[in-house]
């Protein structure tokens, strides 16, 4: 099995703490990783219930913060784990990325999540197809300010002005 509901993440917590098996042989029966296993147990005993539901988006950390669990960690004062749970930070993983980012000076770069609004698609006439990939063609491959001044998206413009070019050369 793949992805665990939080329902069953707690179900197989609660019946493993019933249980007198150790982690590995419950593991095995209930066909699970123990390492999945023992981070549900940290993820339970750090945030409780919380813990255990599966995020819908990623978690964004503040450059302070990343910043003082990554020294804090460098200065060897806390284990890895204790700075998971000071910092509220889900993975060790996510803390090596930092650390690795941090160590090549590149930690304070901010990076800008650039998202463009999507558009739905409108209907276009095969006149009007035929039209845009000449505008484009004559603006210089223009793509963008075609895209803006037909009100259709950059993706449609360009794959029509290659259909274009495809048939015509």
């Amino acid at each position: 099995m793949g992805t665990y509901s939080t329902t069953e993440k707690l179900s197989l917590l609660s019946n493993y703490q019933d249980s007198d098996y150790s982690l590995g042989v419950y593991a095995d029966y209930h066909q699970v990783r123990t390492s999945s296993l023992n981070r549900w147990i940290k993820q339970f005993l750090t945030a409780g219930l919380a813990g255990l539901i599966r995020p819908e988006h990623n978690h964004r950390y503040t450059l302070q913060t990343k910043r003082s669990a990554v020294k804090a960690y460098l200065s060897g004062t806390l284990s890895g784990q204790a700075i998971l749970n000071r910092y509220q930070i889900r993975s060790l993983p996510q803390l090596h990325q930092w650390i690795v980012r941090y160590n090549s000076g590149q930690l304070s770069v901010a990076y800008a999540t650039r998202k463009r609004a999507r558009k739905v698609g409108r209907k276009v006439t095969f006149e009007e197809k035929r039209q845009i990939t000449q505008w484009t063609i004559d603006h210089e491959y223009n793509y963008q300010a075609a895209a803006e001044k037909f009100n259709v998206s950059y993706q449609r413009v360009y794959s029509w002005v290659r259909k274009y070019q495809r048939t015509h050369d």
